[in-house]
């Protein structure tokens, strides 16, 4: 399997309450095949949480997997898993993420659907409760931009994911939560999901 990179404040709502601003080039970080976990056909997965010591957090994502000519051929709703505690340590030592971002179970995917460019609706809630709902014509930099841009500083390959950033209304996640996220198309049909609980 191979690993995913994900893009940092690609929102700028979810940049401010991060309290940031979103960056005017896109800024990645990588998670390797042992962070990516995908749901089976009918949308379960299970989300690990690491840590159970630290805070963890959901930020719910489209997702896009790269072709051979390293253009995207699938989609899906994703949920980039996040260890806030390790990452905090490492932004105070300006060092990598990947504690925080690659742990196992840490960058979750559900249904894959051949891509279509467009725009559509993401969201997701926890045990009931929606937490973030948005839509994908608000990201920062678009997929084509994020390609481009990664494709200029890494070696990418067939297969390779992209986690395109979260929109506001990140929050804690703990064991036994009931996650569900989901992507719509322009008339609101949910086209990618996923559930699971935390464990």
């Amino acid at each position: 399997m191979n690993g995913a990179w994900g893009v940092r404040r690609n929102y700028h709502a979810h940049a401010e309450e991060m309290g940031g601003v979103a960056p005017s080039t896109p800024k990645f970080f990588f998670m390797p095949p042992v962070a990516v976990v995908e749901a089976d056909e009918n949308g379960k997965v299970v989300m690990a949480l690491g840590n159970p010591e630290h805070q963890i957090e959901h930020e719910v994502e489209l997702v896009v997997q790269l072709g051979t000519d390293l253009k995207p051929i699938s989609m899906a709703v994703g949920c980039d898993t996040t260890d806030r505690t390790a990452q905090a340590v490492a932004k105070s030592k300006g060092t990598s993420w990947l504690e925080a971002k690659g742990f196992p179970g840490a960058a979750v995917v559900g249904v894959w659907i051949p891509y279509k460019a467009g725009d559509y609706d993401i969201g997701l809630s926890v045990n009931g409760e929606v937490r973030q709902a948005s839509n994908t014509s608000l990201m920062v930099h678009s997929v084509d931009a994020l390609i481009t841009a990664l494709s200029g500083k890494e070696a990418l390959s067939e297969g390779d994911l992209i986690f395109t950033g979260t929109p506001a209304g990140v929050g804690p996640l703990a064991p036994s939560d009931k996650v569900t996220a989901w992507m719509k198309n322009e008339a609101g049909k949910i086209i990618s999901q996923f559930s699971g609980n935390c464990q």
